[in-house]
């Protein structure tokens, strides 16, 4: 078998785990037997969401068991990143602080492993000077590869200006950043409301609000002022493949913008998903999807991914090996794009 790395995996800290359960608000965590509720929405403070103790086990692994799974799973390396709820979610000071905490516990196991586990830093996005620094201290002194940041940060979203810190520098570093979909914010939430989890989160929530931030990013400007700027998106793009048409209507139409209210940018917004994103299939083993992803944005862009420990190994496995690629396509989708992308061997 051809070798893999593993663009979407995710880890908790014992301390970080702390802080969640000592809250009273949002992000916090409640441990109920074996079940673990966690809330991570502020604005949304009653939405929770329920996973078993032992899935939490797994999130909290940073050791050598870790690399053993990756041996028996046949995995070359996995990139890493701080599971839902982020950093970006506490209030300022404490966003730094715990960032920086988890970030040095990521880096320890990097450094203990450095051909297995890659790793992206988790920022504390609602000061961005203060996460532009923590980005450039993982990279430069940590190791990391890029960034992880979730898909709203309290009542921002992913245009604000005051993001655009952290876009600036992980265009300098040359590192990517993954937009991880969260909870879409309470005020977004009446309709996916009334069940659970299912309908807010994994169904419809997750998706709709990844593919709402990056085209915010797109129309935005962002990405015509950091044009080299790199995200990579899970799922097989959260939707945004087979919204590239659509998303280009008034730009390629126009008798569709009469009055000229679109906003003005340098490329088509079709043009920014093929060029400026990456898309790995993390927690979407469905063909289809894996194949309208390629047909769009072509085979160069897309990256293996398990969503470790959510998901099982063994199906993505079977995804990866199954799909009907071409040899040189599979290589590219098992390891080849994300050793572009994440600048391994470099």
């Amino acid at each position: 078998m051809v070798e893999i790395i593993d663009c979407e995996t995710h880890y908790f800290t014992e301390p970080y785990l702390e802080v969640l359960r000592g809250r009273t608000t949002p992000p916090r965590q409640e441990v109920h037997d074996g079940i673990r509720r966690c809330f991570p929405e502020p604005s949304a403070p009653e939405v929770a969401f329920s996973y078993p103790a032992v899935l939490e086990e797994r999130l909290l692994d940073l050791s050598d068991a870790r690399i053993e799974t990756l041996d028996e799973e046949g995995i070359s390396a996995q990139v890493v990143s701080l599971t839902v709820p982020g950093t970006e979610f506490f209030e300022p000071k404490l966003g730094v602080t715990q960032a920086r905490d988890c970030n040095d516990m990521l880096g320890a196991a990097v450094s203990r492993h450095p051909e297995r586990l890659i790793g992206l830093a988790t920022l504390p996005a609602f000061d961005g000077e203060a996460s532009a620094a923590e980005l450039e201290r993982c990279v430069t002194e940590l190791g990391f590869r890029g960034a992880n940041i979730h898909s709203h940060v309290g009542d921002m979203n992913l245009d604000d200006r005051r993001l655009w810190p952290i876009f600036e520098a992980a265009q300098r570093l040359g590192v990517p950043i993954n937009i991880h979909p969260t909870l879409p914010h309470g005020s977004m939430l009446g309709p996916y409301l009334g069940y659970g989890w299912t309908l807010a989160g994994r169904g419809l929530g997750f998706g709709h609000e990844v593919a709402v931030q990056v085209s915010r990013m797109i129309f935005g400007g962002v990405f015509d002022a950091y044009p080299d700027l790199q995200l990579m998106l899970g799922h097989c793009g959260e939707g945004l493949p087979f919204w590239m048409y659509r998303l280009d209507f008034p730009y390629i139409k126009p008798y569709i913008d009469v009055l000229g209210e679109h906003p003005k940018l340098d490329r088509k917004p079709s043009e920014y998903l093929t060029d400026n994103c990456w898309y790995n299939c993390s927690g979407n083993f469905f063909t289809p999807a894996l194949l309208a992803c390629i047909h769009a944005v072509g085979a160069d862009r897309v990256l293996f991914g398990s969503d470790y420990p959510y998901e099982s190994y063994p199906e993505a496995r079977q995804f990866l090996e199954t799909a009907p690629l071409s040899a040189p396509d599979r290589r590219k989708f098992a390891s080849e794009n994300a050793k572009r992308l994440f600048g391994l061997g470099s």
